[in-house]
């Protein structure tokens, strides 16, 4: 088969001339518009950003009120806070020993007296020591577990324990040191 070709070549020529024109021409238009939406994209988002951020500093003022306030109320309470404190530690000290002779005749059996009480303060401790009588040894030794497994009693040491006739029966005289945590 035999083709002929009767378009002159400069006619060929010329077309395809303006059909890379027109490519050069379209590939420019569609970088113009993308360039175009790019910006327009941008500077929507940028109004936006701005908006908010106006929406913001408004906010942020009218909270800073609140922030100032708080920071005020909490000034008042590190104030109270530490009065309350130092009342503490006054009031610390000043029961000390109204509760250690609570704490200490709360489960004292009425068979045993105290002859001797001796105290001295170290620190928060309260150093103790006891002379004591009972007429009943099981209600001694009972007492004196109950010193050594409360908790605010430590260090709980039995000296000799005597034992005497009297009319009443037999008396146990025992002398009794202990420390004593107030809590």
């Amino acid at each position: 088969m035999i083709r002929i070709n009767l378009i002159p070549p400069e006619y060929i020529e010329r077309i395809n001339r303006k059909a890379v024109i027109a490519k050069a021409v379209l590939a420019g238009v569609v970088v113009v518009v993308s360039l175009v939406v790019a910006s327009l994209w941008h500077i929507t988002r940028a109004k936006a950003i701005g908006s908010t951020l106006a929406q913001r500093e408004i906010e942020l003022k009218t909270l800073q009120k609140d922030v100032d306030q708080v920071k005020a109320i909490e000034a008042q309470i590190d104030e109270v806070q530490r009065y309350l404190n130092s009342i503490a530690r006054i009031n610390k000290g000043r029961f000390t020993y109204t509760h250690f002779l609570q704490d200490l005749t709360s489960d004292l059996p009425s068979t045993i007296w105290f002859t001797g009480v001796n105290t001295s303060v170290s620190g928060d401790l309260l150093k103790v020591d006891l002379a004591v009588n009972s007429n009943s040894a099981y209600d001694l030794a009972y007492w004196i577990n109950s010193l050594e497994t409360s908790g605010q009693y430590s260090d709980v040491g039995v000296g000799g324990i005597s034992i005497s006739d009297t009319p009443e029966g037999r008396r146990f005289t025992a002398p009794i040191n202990l420390k004593y945590t107030y809590r």
